[in-house]
């Protein structure tokens, strides 16, 4: 702005040095070169080129300083030909500089779907419009659908799109499954069941077809049935079954390996999860009380003398690693016989969360699964959400006084 005023304006101009309106960067009066002694309280500035004028030196001369953006005699005609070009407007540039100041970079306008968040412990006159991804739990969200019979919103797409991406499904069949009979059945069963819930999730009712692929269990898909294939599950399909009851049966509503970790607190400075296979002569493993907890003292070899699949693959980091929780539950204040029956209830995987020996826990009670470690998550927790609220209140009231100012400027 101030090259285009200073530099190449002059280029259709000629001035002399001595004129005062060829130095518009002085502050003084550009018409008497300072000589009227006008206070800065009557003195107006250019939009353009940063010029000062007294209001009694113009022709014709002011009654008092302008509101709003204001142009020299010698900007004004250019100006006027220009006002689209914001870039040569200061009063634009410092809206613009105060934007980047606050991190106000001018985005594209998208459509995003937000929720009105209640915080706990704050009244209703804390709510907060939060996206998606700022709450970061879709099991809070998945709940709301459920309760609200808000049905998750799926991404707009034409019928051509539409059919090719059936065409280019994959759709598993017992005679591309793969594996022995038994466990091609069951894959493709599950392929279909999974199909059918998609079905079932937009109010629609399933193809007879379909639902009599999802085998003989599932009669509730469909009004036809199958017939009931006779003969034993293998092996394989038995051991995935009982750890899938074993699951349910520790209230394990997400059903996967990591159930372990959605029971307790996340992971503090030293501590890490680990998932032991169950031989058939156990977990091979050697623990003791050392210092009022139980903590692992070594590895046992296998009956034939080989290595265990734990030490093997060297799952637990170090000797005297201190066991502060067994399969979701906490072991932190219990005895060496009140932790080993919680060893023996794993029927295929014990999953088991240590310590550091080199860390001071305090015999645990400093952990994520003490009432210490435990106390100290949660406040720190809500010490965050508490920073984080008081951000969003600073910023909101930040781009509230911006919007102000914009109708000010242009109401003026």
């Amino acid at each position: 702005r101030l090259y285009h005023a200073w530099v190449l304006d002059f280029r259709d101009r000629y001035l002399r040095w001595a004129n005062p309106a060829a130095r518009p960067w002085e502050t003084s009066c550009r018409k008497t070169n300072g000589a009227c002694k006008t206070p800065d309280s009557h003195m107006v500035l250019c939009d353009h080129c940063d010029a000062m004028y007294s209001i009694n030196c113009l022709t014709p001369k002011l009654k008092k300083v302008p509101k709003g953006v204001w142009h020299c005699p010698a900007c004004a005609p250019k100006i006027g030909k220009n006002r689209t070009v914001s870039i040569l407007s200061a009063v634009t540039e410092q809206a613009a500089r105060k934007r980047a100041e606050m991190g106000d970079i001018p985005k594209k306008q998208v459509k995003q779907k937000m929720f009105l968040v209640k915080w706990s412990g704050l009244g209703y006159e804390h709510c907060t419009w939060e996206t998606q991804e700022d709450i970061n739990d879709d099991v809070i969200i998945a709940e709301f659908r459920h309760l609200e019979g808000v049905t998750p919103e799926s991404p707009d797409m034409t019928e051509k799109e539409v059919q090719e991406v059936i065409q280019s499904a994959v759709t598993i069949t017992q005679d591309n499954a793969g594996g022995t009979a038994e466990l091609a059945m069951m894959r493709s069963q599950l392929h279909a069941q999974t199909k059918a819930f998609h079905f079932k999730k937009f109010g629609i009712g399933t193809p007879c077809l379909l639902g009599a692929e999802c085998g003989p269990i599932e009669s509730a898909l469909t009004s036809g049935s199958a017939a009931v294939s006779s003969g034993q599950h293998p092996t394989e399909v038995v051991s995935i079954v009982d750890e899938l009851v074993w699951k349910v049966a520790n209230n394990d509503s997400i059903l996967t390996n990591c159930h372990h970790q959605t029971l307790l607190p996340p992971l503090l400075n030293g501590e890490y999860d680990v998932k032991l296979p169950v031989t058939p002569w156990g977990l091979l493993l050697n623990v003791g009380e050392v210092r009022g907890c139980v903590a692992f003292l070594g590895y046992r070899p296998q009956p034939d003398g080989k290595k265990g699949p734990a030490e093997i693959n060297r799952l637990i980091r170090k000797n005297g690693d201190i066991i502060i929780a067994v399969n979701g539950r906490s072991t932190v204040g219990k005895s060496f016989k009140g932790v080993i029956p919680m060893l023996k209830e794993s029927p295929k995987f014990a999953y088991m969360r240590f310590v550091n020996t080199d860390c001071e826990a305090e015999a645990g009670f400093t952990t994520s699964c003490g009432a210490l470690g435990r106390y100290l998550y949660e406040d720190l927790t809500r010490t965050y959400k508490e920073d984080r609220r008081r951000l969003l209140a600073k910023r909101s009231l930040a781009l509230i006084k911006t919007e102000e100012e914009k109708d000010d400027e242009s109401s003026a």
